[in-house]
């Protein structure tokens, strides 16, 4: 029986809460609890008044008596509280409106911000500080530092709030929600890297061979190539081939790799299948194309009449277009490597873009696809061929959605403008087909056809 591969439900979801959010605010509010103890030790370790420092002795007119300092804290802990329960709770309003405008992805991102995690532990940690400098204030008897603290950091935390609600509101609006996608998408690629220059591009298909198996359906998050190497060393007749890219879903059952090259241990199959994690949420910090799906499915919905946001549209087309750019160049690999990976983002974009065109084309926004061209016929020269033999494929798809455009001049001008860029990068077959049917268009318009094809 070949052994099957499993990560456990309980440990990646408690990983993924503090690889996500939890982590940064655990960490700030333990931070002010044992400040709150240190401050606590100070006060009690003071000695008596004529010892005090001229700093101790100018704070302590502030503070009055113990009973005064019980008041204080304890106004300051009731007024920090509500204010921040209910300004949270507007903020995930606002959070949830900015998904149901753009994408529920956008959730995702705003819990993966570490200064969101920051300002959510710091109001948790300052609040706790408080309550216990509060709890101890009945055993101190001069609690000078511990009432002053909470008292900055109690005005500390209402100016933050106005910070901190212009920043959550910031990152709803669609040109910062896209921005941030996008830059978790170079950064995700940017770790991805290690595991393409440590494979090889596969020359064909897996062939026979002894397959890893998923126990549980699922995402594939990571891929750990020295593991993976480790797993190889003591088997230098085996190839591997990773069926799965990076954020693909296997069923249950599903073959995540193939081993080829004869029969294979048991415990090679298992070493390779502990070196790939099958969870039940894809990883956007791991995971390019899942940003690049959530850029996708952004423009699509602008695009598409499910909103026709034309504005929201054009965001995510040059959002897109960065990342072409950004991805195009060829990356690293070692040919000589007994790990197969096919590296399918570049393709992955062009992908993105051509949905864009077909939503388009079903919502008659000639002024998206005009900017799809645009992009196109800008980013085409300075392409490597792999990519813009990639772009002049897409005329299969571009053709049918320009005939069911009426030929506006934007239109005309961008379609022209990717027709010169086909024909100066010499992809004279594409010009021709985009050619023909832009003529074809603008002839109809002018004998009054319907202009639809």
């Amino acid at each position: 029986m070949i052994p099957h591969l499993a990560t456990p439900r309980a440990l990646a979801g408690l990983r993924r809460s503090f690889s996500e959010f939890l982590g940064l605010p655990v960490v700030i509010v333990l931070g002010f609890v044992v400040l709150a103890h240190t401050i606590d030790r100070i006060d009690n370790t003071a000695g008596p008044r004529e010892a005090w420092g001229p700093l101790r002795t100018f704070l302590s007119q502030y503070v009055g008596d113990t009973q005064s300092a019980i008041s204080m804290l304890s106004t300051i802990a009731g007024s920090l509280i509500s204010v921040t329960s209910i300004t949270f709770s507007i903020l995930l309003l606002a959070v949830q409106q900015g998904a149901a405008t753009l994408n529920s992805q956008i959730v995702d991102h705003y819990l993966r911000r570490r200064a969101n995690s920051a300002w959510f532990g710091f109001f948790v940690g300052v609040s706790l500080f408080v309550l216990i400098t509060l709890v101890q204030t009945t055993h101190t008897t001069a609690p000078v530092l511990g009432v002053m603290i909470s008292t900055l950091l109690g005005a500390v935390s209402l100016v933050a709030l106005v910070v901190l609600i212009y920043t959550t509101i910031d990152q709803t609006r669609p040109v910062t929600a896209i921005a941030t996608i996008r830059e978790a998408a170079v950064a995700a690629r940017a770790r991805q890297l290690p595991l393409l220059a440590a494979t090889a591009e596969p020359s064909g298909p897996p062939g026979d061979g002894v397959p890893v198996q998923a126990a549980t359906g699922g995402y594939l998050t990571r891929i750990d190539a020295d593991g993976l190497a480790r797993a190889l060393e003591a088997h230098p007749g085996r190839r591997l081939v990773l069926t799965l890219p990076v954020g693909g879903f296997v069923p249950p059952g599903g073959a995540v790799a193939v081993l080829t090259g004869g029969p294979a241990d048991p415990a090679l199959v298992e070493a390779v299948g502990a070196a790939m994690s099958i969870e039940d949420q894809r990883d956007v910090a791991h995971d390019p194309a899942f940003s690049l799906d959530h850029i996708g499915t952004i423009g699509w919905t602008a695009i598409s009449t499910a909103r026709s946001d034309p504005a929201v549209g054009a965001i995510a087309v040059h959002a897109l277009q960065r990342l072409l750019h950004d991805w195009a160049a060829p990356v690293p690999r070692a040919p000589a490597s007994r790990i197969a990976y096919r590296d399918r983002l570049p393709d992955q974009v062009l992908d993105a873009i051509e949905s864009l065109v077909v939503a388009a084309a079903e919502s008659r926004q000639h002024q998206s696809l005009a900017l799809i061209l645009r992009a196109l016929a800008r980013s085409l020269p300075v392409l490597p061929a792999a990519q813009q033999h990639g772009v002049a494929r897409l005329v299969a798809t571009v053709a049918p959605s320009l005939a069911s455009h009426l030929p506006t001049r934007m239109l005309r001008e961008d379609a022209a403008g990717l027709i010169a860029a086909f024909r100066r990068t010499g992809r004279p077959d594409a010009a021709a087909r985009l050619s023909e049917i832009l003529a074809h268009v603008v002839e109809e318009s002018q004998d009054g056809g319907p202009g639809h094809g």
